[in-house]
């Protein structure tokens, strides 16, 4: 992409302006907070880094507030996917003023097939992920100021082809995601061993991200005013993650070890097992993990959750002895024989006392 020098915006009206001029007040149903003093919007996109000549996608553009300061910032070209249809107007506005360098498209972002939307120019060339500067060389950006229900789910979506290297992240750059949420789950993401904000995110996040909280917003810096404070986020794909293990093992370990996150692993980890087993195969697992059966979740570092899950794959991916293949099957009503019959256990076996006339009979 060639050099582009930073747009000089024409004076157009402010995304405050064009909210009022249109009638679009934030819809509870989308439970929209617009960010859109220039002050808070400049700081936003400051977060994310460099972005000079660079093609951002940027999700929940709102009425273009932060779009405005993307253009502001070098931003060589901009996808803004929103949702609600009634921002378009406003959003159509800048997109004249910048010589239709913005593209919008309409659609919700938990079901929008990202990578579409970037140039071939991008697409036709490829990045070493691996390398030192893949993120701040990456031709592409994610940015955004999301409702706070869409923010983790959309997350844990990056999240999942990143450890797969799919999605927009299978062009070979490890692409810089900034976006706002909550300053108490962007507080769970960051936190350590042994703080009491430790959880599932932290482990699956910080496994294949380098997580960052960039800046803190009051509440009252948004329209309409948040209830609670809000984080710039940042998240890096890391070259390697920590431990080399995929989403869906270590998800489901974190979320075993998570859910009474004050008992003993050596009580959680067994809802991990067949119920037949899961006394043995729950002292394996922490036998060769080197753990205790007293330790707590919290006390656990990232890898060591990794080497769990590691395990407990292994462990659950061997042949099982034939009698607990059939105990399984018979507990959940079904069996197969030789020949194809198929028992299958009725719900509730029909039983009622007998009379004495019964037992005369």
């Amino acid at each position: 992409m060639g050099y582009i020098q930073k747009l000089m915006l024409p004076p157009t009206p402010s995304a405050a302006d064009l909210l009022r001029t249109y009638k679009l007040p934030a819809l509870r149903r989308f439970a929209q907070n617009f960010l859109l003093d220039p002050r808070g919007t400049s700081k936003f996109v400051a977060c994310a880094g460099n972005i000079e000549n660079k093609f951002v996608i940027e999700v929940g553009p709102g009425p273009g507030g932060i779009t405005r300061q993307l253009f502001e910032h070098g931003a060589a070209q901009v996808a803004a996917i929103e949702k609600d249809i009634r921002l378009f107007p406003a959003l159509q506005t800048l997109a004249n003023a910048v010589d239709s360098r913005l593209r919008l498209y309409l659609g919700d972002i938990l079901d929008f097939d990202i990578e579409s939307v970037i140039p071939d120019s991008i697409t036709s060339q490829r990045g070493s992920w691996e390398s030192n500067e893949s993120s701040s060389l990456s031709p592409i950006h994610l940015v955004g100021n999301l409702p706070f229900n869409i923010a983790i789910p959309l997350l844990i979506r990056w999240l999942q082809q990143v450890s797969t290297q799919s999605g927009p992240f299978s062009y070979g750059y490890r692409i810089p995601i900034t976006i706002c949420m909550q300053e108490a789950v962007a507080g769970r993401i960051v936190s350590d061993a042994l703080m009491d904000q430790r959880g599932r995110l932290s482990i699956i996040f910080q496994n294949w991200f380098d997580c960052r909280i960039k800046h803190i917003f009051s509440g009252r810096a948004f329209v309409p005013a948040a209830n609670v404070n809000v984080a710039v986020m940042q998240l890096i794909p890391l070259k390697r993650p920590l431990v080399d293990v995929s989403y869906d093992l270590l998800d489901k370990v974190t979320r075993t070890a998570f859910h009474t996150r004050n008992k003993k692993m050596g009580m959680t980890m067994t809802s991990l097992f067949h119920q037949e087993t899961c006394d043995e195969d729950t002292r394996e697992l922490l036998h060769r993990a080197h753990l205790k059966s007293d330790t707590k979740c919290l006390t656990l570092t990232v890898e060591e959750f990794g080497q769990l899950a590691q395990i407990y794959g292994d462990i659950i991916s061997r042949p099982r002895p034939i009698h607990e293949q059939i105990d399984k099957k018979i507990n959940e009503k079904e069996l197969t024989f030789e020949l194809g019959e198929t028992y299958v256990r009725s719900k509730k076996l029909e039983t009622k006392k007998k009379s004495k006339k019964d037992w005369d009979d």
